[in-house]
């Protein structure tokens, strides 16, 4: 986990336009300069007045300034459902480097899987922004190719598979691991093989040449955003390819590469009310 705190200070308030200075309010020349005298002690009280107002103005009229932090997380799992077919039985790749997307030169689907914990982030925080990015590490072709993101609606799970070579094939799946028909092999189905996800997209991109690849929406942030505020729906995201033909497969790094999927969320901590004075009590007049 890395935490990244951004440090929304009072230099974030400097405005040259406004006579704001690294948080302080520059004052105009002292009137005594023009042989007009100090100022009366109303003009003081007025201007007091104005510059309450104005810090009050800047900051939103809050009790106390929300605090943002970026947090960059890894998966805590991620898979392949590789398309069944009865020949090769159920494939699964829990511990592979690689998980798959699209149509295989053999016309065979490949999607993946991926979950994230968001624990870490305190409750009641406001997400304000959040990027998923992935390293395609492999295609038959560079052509692009729109990949979206989907939230899952069920929970699924990692074995021991792990598949050999490149990985297209899979592996023999083992016990909890995520298949086509499984959510967790062998004994727990998806009530829709190959994965029960919403219809929404959540994000998508397009995806050509190797290399790296990001995903940002607004969906994104309240998918995010729910999963923090109803944790027991945090299923993670579908990743869907292009399934229209042939050959269009594209090959993403998991957790347990190199270039492990990475995403990035921006919040802002619930701000902090500030205690009200507890009133005194008033004599009773006798």
């Amino acid at each position: 986990m890395n935490i990244q705190p951004l440090n929304l200070t009072k230099s974030h308030f400097t405005n040259p336009e406004n006579g704001l200075r690294a948080g302080r309010l520059q004052r105009s020349p002292s009137p005594c300069l023009d042989g007009a005298g100090p100022p009366s002690a109303p003009e003081q009280r007025t201007s007091k007045l104005l510059l309450a107002l104005l810090l009050a103005a800047l900051l939103g009229g809050s009790p106390r300034l929300a605090i943002a932090d970026i947090i960059n997380i890894n998966p805590i799992k991620d898979n392949t459902l590789y398309e069944f077919v009865p020949a090769d039985g159920d494939r699964s790749n829990a511990l592979g480097l690689h998980f798959f997307t699209g149509e295989t030169g053999m016309s065979e689907l490949r999607r993946g899987v991926l979950a994230f914990d968001i624990a870490q982030i305190p409750a009641g925080s406001t997400i304000a922004n959040v990027t998923l990015t992935l390293n395609m590490s492999m295609t038959p072709s560079g052509t692009a190719r729109t990949t979206e993101l989907h939230t899952l609606l069920a929970d699924w799970g990692e074995g021991t598979s792990q598949a050999s070579g490149g990985e297209g094939e899979g592996a023999p799946a083992t016990t909890n691991d995520a298949t086509w028909r499984h959510r967790f092999f062998d004994t727990i189905f998806w009530t829709t093989e190959g994965g029960d996800f919403s219809p929404t997209v959540s994000a998508s991109q397009s995806v050509g040449a190797v290399g790296v690849y990001t995903w940002s929406s607004p969906q994104m942030v309240a998918d995010v955003q729910s999963w923090l505020d109803n944790p027991a729906t945090n299923f993670g995201w579908l990743v869907l390819g292009d399934e229209s033909e042939i050959a269009t497969a594209k090959r993403f790094d998991t957790r347990e590469s190199a270039s492990p999927p990475v995403l990035t969320i921006l919040y802002r901590l619930a701000p902090t009310p500030r205690p009200r004075p507890t009133p005194r009590p008033r004599p009773t007049p006798h």
